[in-house]
């Protein structure tokens, strides 16, 4: 059998250069993702849009979910301090922690130079995962999210959320117009549909 010819040094260096060089490009694009996202401040019209598209949000989503029996009119069973510990638990998780993952870290920010056809490309594959991770996570790390993770009009919830937020991080350029967008939608869900409940919450 024929051995394959071994890497010569000089071969070897040049992996290891652009191995090198590539990693620092990464890193470089993160830290300019987060630092750009965390620090460019919304202006109203930014804030205008986000109401929109939450305002559009919801008048698709509220009469399926109402109808589909997924909504419900139901007051989580919490004090008013119960209340503020939900929006400050519901603001750092799900809100900050993946706005800041699936929105700042894995889509370009409006000052990349990138086609339009391929940053849709990419917000189209995000959207995919984005979806699919609470469909994992339901069998796995965060099981009092099954059955709810697994309802077609909560995956359907999930992918036009992801929208709406990539929407409003794109125009805005800053991932505190997207934070607030999740962040109201989630509250809104846990506190007066219902979501307290079906996800076990305590």
């Amino acid at each position: 059998m024929a051995q394959l010819p071994w890497p010569s040094g000089s071969t070897l260096l040049f992996a290891l250069n652009h191995l090198h060089l590539r990693t620092y490009i990464a890193f470089r694009l993160v830290g300019h993702r987060l630092v750009t996202a965390a620090t460019t401040l919304p202006g109203w019209p930014d804030w205008g849009r986000a109401l929109a598209l939450t305002t559009a949000f919801s008048a698709v989503v509220l009469p399926l979910g109402l109808l589909g029996h997924w909504l419900t009119l139901t007051l989580a069973p919490l004090s008013s301090l119960g209340s503020l510990k939900l929006a400050l638990r519901v603001f750092l998780a799900p809100a900050l922690l993946e706005e800041g993952f699936w929105r700042v870290l894995l889509l370009p920010h409006k000052t990349e130079r990138i086609s339009d056809r391929r940053r849709w490309i990419l917000a189209l594959l995000v959207l995919v995962l984005f979806v699919l991770m609470h469909l994992f996570s339901s069998f796995t790390v965060y099981p009092n999210g099954f059955p709810t993770f697994t309802q077609p009009l909560f995956l359907l919830s999930a992918a036009l959320l992801g929208l709406v937020c990539t929407l409003a991080y794109w125009q805005s350029g800053s991932v505190w117009v997207s934070v607030a967008i999740h962040w109201v939608v989630v509250f809104t869900w846990l506190m007066f549909f219902g979501g307290y409940g079906q996800l076990q919450l305590t």
